[in-house]
């Protein structure tokens, strides 16, 4: 009857496991978040333009500056898989 009961036990701990785990999943596919994660990379963007602009002037052409236009292109791709998403 113990043997039952540990089983039975197990058995409710991984449910609610996975039953966490599907929740966080839902919220983080949501439209909403999906739509906060775009505005946040759109706002990194912004900010390596602006820095960039800063450290090297406007006259200056980012594709000169492979690590910054890759991270740049890189964030410009995660938007674009984001909005499929939506």
């Amino acid at each position: 009857m113990n043997d039952i009961g540990t089983i039975a036990s197990i058995i409710a701990a991984i449910t609610g496991i996975v039953a966490m785990i599907t929740g966080i999943v839902a919220i983080r596919n949501s439209k909403g978040n999906v739509i906060k994660r775009i505005e946040r990379r759109q706002w990194k963007i912004q900010e390596l333009n602006n820095w960039f602009a800063r450290t090297y002037g406007l006259n200056d052409d980012m594709r000169r500056h492979y690590d910054i236009l890759e991270k740049r292109e890189k964030l410009e791709k995660e938007i674009e898989e984001l909005q499929k998403k939506i």
